[in-house]
């Protein structure tokens, strides 16, 4: 290993430029990984939390949440009468600042629910600190914890929502997923906050007021059954299933996977070019070192050993530069969106690994052409070479 080391310095500048354009590479897979890990964190957070439930809207708004547009909450007693339904809840959902819109993340959302229809055992939720909301709790309020985070609140604090005050009664364990970014009150209050803030617009008494219906049945896998007797028993809406939320969560994830896809092309071609073309000039420049070690009886294989070891070497560094390079970036650029409760990249220990790996792998296929081309040098011809 120490003659390794003492060929790569060798030539300082030619190795040091080298590792850069591995570095180059690395830092773009480990950043644009960071992005996709989160995003994949988010998608797959929001499945474990909606794969429980059929989300019923009014028919055309395109999915579930109903885009926010209003439907009646009687709605939720027809619903419970279709066959296959264990009961029905009525939720309100809206922007919690109508100024954060989320951009790459979700944006924090106000979810009015009522406790004792909408609370489902199969998917608790982890509380920190406080307790759940009550069937007769008035303006109070469960938050995320990243909720927790943007506004300084905790238990006991008041958090002011549209202009609207709310006691704090909980704070969620954080999650790292959708539930982070949501405040959940009772449904009577947020019925009051979205007629305020949309007045004229509605064309329901406010206490009729909902955007979804959430149901709950008895065996999720007959999900799509259910959902077909809903929309043929009760006019005027749509039903979507835990299959349908995740094809439509999934599609966020697919444009950052690829994103990775072209990370990793940058980094094979910027990479894996700046391996072959330095240690190709290296057996150049030392074919009659590799005669000299032939004649005194290194074998095949020995040769091939120490140069694909050296192109392993350089890709192995590079990658340990990119990725701390990558992850401190990240780290700084979390910082900076840390106070709005946003966080949005993620390093987490498999993304630095297949970085690392990713690097050294490549380091060593980019070697192995030049390690062969030394390896068969014939020992005569270089003693002879000049």
């Amino acid at each position: 290993m120490g003659e390794v080391i003492r060929n790569i310095l060798r030539r300082k500048l030619r190795t040091s430029l080298t590792v850069a354009g591995i570095v180059i590479g690395v830092f773009a897979l480990t950043v644009m990984g960071a992005l996709a890990e989160k995003l994949n964190v988010l998608v797959d957070g929001g499945n474990a939390y909606f794969e429980t439930r059929l989300f019923v809207s009014e028919s055309g708004t395109g999915g579930f949440g109903g885009g926010g547009r209003p439907i009646s909450r009687q709605l939720a007693d027809q619903i419970e009468a279709v066959d296959g339904v264990e009961r029905a809840s009525p939720v309100l959902q809206m922007l919690l600042d109508p100024a954060i819109r989320g951009g790459f993340d979700f944006p924090p959302i106000l979810t009015g629910i009522q406790p004792q229809t909408w609370y489902d055992p199969s998917t608790p939720l982890p509380i920190a600190d406080g307790r759940l909301l009550n069937a007769d709790d008035r303006g109070m309020v469960m938050i995320g914890a990243d909720l927790a985070e943007r506004y300084a609140v905790r238990v006991g604090d008041t958090l002011t929502i549209r202009e609207v005050p709310f006691e704090v009664v909980a704070v969620l364990e954080r999650t790292l997923t959708f539930p982070d970014k949501i405040a959940y009150a009772p449904l009577a209050d947020v019925q009051h906050v979205y007629v305020d803030a949309a007045p004229g617009v509605i064309d329901f008494e406010t206490d009729d007021l909902a955007t979804q219906i959430e149901v709950f049945i008895g065996d999720i896998s007959g999900a799509d059954a259910v959902a077909e007797r809903i929309e043929a028993e009760v006019a005027g809406v749509q039903v979507t299933t835990p299959a349908e939320v995740k094809d439509q969560l999934g599609q966020f994830s697919v444009v950052f996977n690829l994103i990775i896809v072209g990370a990793s092309v940058i980094a094979v071609i910027v990479g894996g070019l700046s391996v072959i073309n330095t240690m190709v000039m290296t057996v150049s420049e030392r074919v009659r070192e590799i005669g000299i070690k032939k004649a005194v009886g290194a074998r095949t294989g020995a040769i091939l050993r120490e140069f694909l070891l050296e192109a392993t070497l350089l890709g192995a560094l590079g990658g340990l530069i990119g990725l701390s390079a990558g992850s401190l970036l990240v780290v700084v650029l979390n910082a900076q969106t840390a106070a709005s409760g946003t966080t949005v990249f993620l390093v987490t220990p498999w993304l630095l690994a297949r970085s690392f790996i990713f690097a050294t792998v490549l380091g060593a296929l980019a070697g192995i052409y030049p390690a062969f081309r030394a390896a068969r040098l014939d020992p005569v011809q270089a003693l002879r070479s000049t």
